[in-house]
């Protein structure tokens, strides 16, 4: 199972784009009102910093993952504690991903259907992929991370008519920094889905061409989310985009061209689904792949007997869109995962790696 360079940038370009745009905007708008592109641009750079830790660490121990080098980082023990935490994250923010998706599912083309059933569907197309391995994964993201990137770029090109700069003035004076890196937090935990790095690296078949087309990946997505807020904002003002759910959905839906060329949101909702079928993949791979080498099981794709059957039942948890998309996100994504999991731990990791191999 190899990847290239060009295949990883696809990868985290189209795992990340949808999800990013569609959920975290409104978070931004409602913390740092005007500015809440300047959130978003934060959070980027930000997202950026965390791949190339992740990226460079990697580099450190080629063709390991995450399990391999933890252990002769910081020992058995130690090691498995850290191992234990980045399976907590990837079993629950995969769980919430799956719920999300259906709730999306249910709230605008399928009203009436049972959460299940479009929990269960997603689940197995990601089965399927995944079985084949991480280079189908690729493969199917290098075909369709391009239509991927266009179906969100072109929405935003036919916006741009509708734009009153006077939506987003003043620039920074009514927020401040604060504000604004508070504003950026939704979007950073968001991007900082690119610690699948410490594992997805490891199947690169040439790991120093690799740390560029993950960084351009993250800077891809976080600047057409920045780009896509500035839009929102100028356009309907953050009043009204605050009380907005799906902020983005909502810019689409008012797209229109001479009474012709108008309705695109169904074509947005193909795109955004290719774009959770691609994070729902990833991350299935790397929870089977990561849990079989723990417990030392060689075919790896036997894990998936075991971690389907999990993750349904975890997604099954939340009681409905405010615990999936408001309370997980507010209260234990943004105050633990990000940065613990996801900004500190890589960090530290890349700290120890570079003294010991100095």
């Amino acid at each position: 199972m190899r990847i290239s360079g060009k295949q990883l940038f696809w990868m985290i370009l189209t795992m990340q784009l949808g999800m990013t745009l569609l959920l975290t905007i409104n978070p931004a708008i409602q913390t740092a009102k005007q500015d809440a592109w300047l959130s978003t641009a934060c959070a980027t750079g930000i997202g950026i910093f965390i791949a190339f830790v992740c990226s460079r660490l990697s580099l450190l121990y080629p063709g390991q993952t995450l399990i391999d080098f933890c252990r002769s980082l910081f020992g058995r023990y130690i090691g498995y504690l850290i191992i234990f935490l980045y399976f907590l994250l990837w079993y629950s923010v995969l769980a919430i991903i799956l719920r999300q998706y259906s709730e999306f599912i249910a709230a605008t083309i399928l009203p009436k259907t049972p959460i299940l059933v479009p929990i269960l569907g997603m689940l197995l197309v990601a089965i399927y992929v995944t079985f084949l391995g991480i280079e189908a994964i690729a493969r199917c993201c290098e075909i369709l991370g391009p239509f991927t990137l266009l179906g969100i770029a072109i929405p935003l090109l036919l916006s741009l008519k509708n734009i009153h700069i006077n939506n987003i003035l003043p620039i920074y004076v009514d927020s401040g920094a604060l504000t604004i890196l508070k504003g950026a937090l939704p979007t950073s935990t968001f991007l900082g889905d690119c610690i699948l790095l410490l594992v997805v690296m490891g199947f690169v078949a040439k790991p120093k061409t690799g740390v560029k087309p993950a960084m351009f990946g993250v800077a891809s997505a976080g600047l057409l989310t920045s780009f896509s807020t500035f839009l929102i904002v100028s356009i309907f003002g953050h009043r009204t985009a605050s009380g907005q759910t799906y902020p983005y959905f909502n810019l689409v839906r008012y797209i229109s061209y001479f009474d012709f060329f108008q309705n695109l949101d169904s074509f947005v909702i193909a795109i955004w689904i290719i774009s959770v079928f691609t994070k729902v993949s990833l991350y299935f791979f790397v929870c089977t792949y990561g849990t079989a080498q723990v417990f030392g099981v060689q075919k790896w794709r036997r894990m998936m007997l075991f971690v389907a059957p999990v993750l349904v039942l975890l997604a099954l948890i939340p009681r409905d869109f405010i615990d999936s998309s408001v309370f997980f996100p507010q209260k234990i994504a943004i105050p633990f995962l990000f940065p613990l999991q996801m900004f500190s731990l890589p960090l530290l990791m890349w700290g120890i790696a570079k003294w010991k191999h100095k």
